[in-house]
């Protein structure tokens, strides 16, 4: 009956068995293993659970269909099961019931389960490489807008346009014109003759150019 109750637990998650506990089925995510650059499929793991739970009423249904006889028969075969299971346990035997794990007697009188390592349901690593794809276009927010990868990458890589400085060149020469200005007022004043030619123009002697007659 080992191999029936095996694939009962597979099929519902979930083994009752009174005087010893449940068995659950427990699912492990996958994971990524990064050094190995591989992803870690999911696995399943069996645990105890110390609770008893009793049977409910369809289980012998269930399980009748899994061993091919009557209801009647498969309550009569369980309940011999389960209590040769527990006698041999607590007497200090160590059962190891395939795809489970090994059940053997705690210390404070209980019944331990070490789950089974080897686990037939897990699915092979499978291989994961980083794809980097250069020229995949996505959308990009910028501001109230949005922009596709290939327009942003144009924008940020349009050529340097020459700038031209020739009006800082002419802004300098109107400044230093306006000091030279100011500073050749402040020493000549406003005089317009400081503009002009301050020598005095002194009139020469003309000689006769002509003669009295008596």
């Amino acid at each position: 009956m080992h191999k029936e109750l095996f694939q009962f637990l597979l099929l519902h998650k979930e083994l009752p068995v009174p005087g010893i506990g449940t068995f659950l089925l427990e699912k492990i995510s996958a994971s990524v293993d990064f050094p190995n650059k591989q992803i870690i499929a999911p696995a399943f793991r069996v645990s105890l659970s110390p609770d008893v739970e009793v049977p409910e009423k369809g289980f012998f249904h269930k399980l009748s269909g899994l061993l091919h006889q009557s209801t009647k028969d498969t309550v009569m075969q369980f309940n011999d099961f389960v209590f040769n299971l527990k006698k041999q346990v607590m007497n200090g035997a160590v059962i190891d019931w395939k795809g489970i794990g090994i059940l053997q007697k705690g210390l404070s009188g209980d019944i331990r389960l070490i789950p089974a390592s080897d686990w037939s349901l897990q699915s092979p690593p499978v291989a994961a490489e980083k794809v980097i794809r250069e020229k995949a276009a996505h959308m990009v927010r910028v501001g109230e807008d949005e922009k596709t990868s290939t327009e942003m990458t144009e924008m940020l890589n349009q050529p340097e346009i020459k700038k031209s400085y020739w009006w800082v060149y002419a802004m300098v020469v109107g400044i230093l014109s306006v000091i030279f200005i100011g500073w050749h007022l402040s020493e000549k004043g406003l005089d317009l003759n400081a503009t002009g030619n301050g020598s005095k123009l002194i009139p020469e002697e003309v000689s006769e150019t002509y003669k009295n007659l008596q």
